[in-house]
């Protein structure tokens, strides 16, 4: 016997999978309309740029999930790209790469000891280390690229297997771990109830400076490993490097369904989300949409979805008062 499927399930699904939807039919449009989207050229191309801004969404997920932000991830990419860079040149691969991420575990550490232990809002505090970063990466590079010539660092940013970039099963393999943090361990769990309530998770006995802590810490970590991919595919540091990333970042968990205020996000929606404003960005390109007219875009797509969450949280809402 078959189950039936009613037509409220349908909306209901399509409600709270609102993300994924959107992108199953971005990407049919662009496969029938848009000439070469569904070229494996062109989705490897989405999938090598992205898969950098993926980790930096990770990183943003855990930091929202807690009601902060962090604008400085996008110049943590830069910095990151020139201390790799210039750490290369010195002391080869491993140095490079390693050094590169304690200093992004480092300045994310700095990020939360701000946050956490003084009353500074995560906005200020993160668009105040935004300028640090940036301005350090300018100071040490002198405000000019610096070429990377290690080929076997240079073909780890451009590498595919079975033709999907190495960076982005990367990414996935990283998506998986941290979706296993925040449902099954205890210190994701407390992640979430800082986010829902930080007083009542207080009260509860969870430590909330720590959780703050150690959420801006890995946002750090994993901006570092988006900016030593990054580096590695374009074979260069650059101060230039990451300009806007926090903000698509920020969007890709917003469209994917977190809640700015904190205590609502997961993993997957992020995933869907970095991959929804991949595809559009792909297309407004193929088509040829200019620059100045993709920021609009993407702007109004941000306040869409910000809008048909705060929607569905105030008739979610009704519907618990009258229950």
């Amino acid at each position: 016997m078959r189950a039936k499927i009613y037509p409220s399930q349908v909306v209901g699904f399509a409600e709270q999978n609102s993300a994924l939807v959107a992108l199953v039919i971005v990407c049919l449009l662009g496969a029938l309309f848009v000439s070469n989207f569904a070229s494996g050229m062109n989705l490897s191309a989405i999938l090598f740029q992205y898969a950098i801004i993926g980790f930096l969404g990770l990183g943003q997920l855990l930091v929202i999930l807690t009601g902060g932000i962090d604008l400085s991830q996008g110049a943590q990419v830069a910095m990151i790209s020139i201390i790799t860079a210039v750490l290369m040149r010195q002391a080869g691969v491993l140095p490079a790469v390693l050094g590169s991420l304690l200093v992004g575990t480092v300045f994310g550490l700095t990020n939360g000891l701000l946050v956490s232990r003084t009353r500074m809002p995560a906005f200020v505090v993160t668009l105040g280390t935004m300028g640090v970063a940036r301005g350090l990466a300018q100071v040490i590079s002198d405000s000019k690229p610096i070429a990377i010539e290690v080929g076997s660092f240079v073909d780890f940013g451009r590498s595919t297997l079975a033709g999907i970039p190495v960076s982005a099963i990367l990414w996935v393999v990283v998506s998986l771990g941290l979706w296993f943090f925040l449902a099954q361990r205890r210190t994701g769990r407390h992640i979430y109830a800082v986010g829902g309530s930080e007083e009542s998770a207080r009260l509860s006995g969870i430590a909330v400076k720590n959780v703050k802590l150690l959420v801006f810490g890995l946002s750090g970590l994993l901006s570092a490993v988006g900016g030593i991919i990054w580096t590695a595919r374009l074979s260069s540091g650059s101060p230039l490097g990451g300009n806007g990333y926090e903000m698509e970042s920020i969007a890709a968990v917003i469209v994917g369904g977190g809640y700015m205020l904190g205590g609502i996000g997961t993993v997957s929606g992020t995933v869907v989300g970095v991959l929804l404003f991949g595809v559009i960005n792909s297309i407004l390109n193929l088509v040829g949409i200019s620059p100045y007219w993709q920021g609009t875009i993407k702007g109004i797509l941000i306040l869409a979805a910000v809008a048909l969450s705060q929607f569905r949280r105030i008739d979610h809402g009704s519907q618990a008062r009258r229950s």
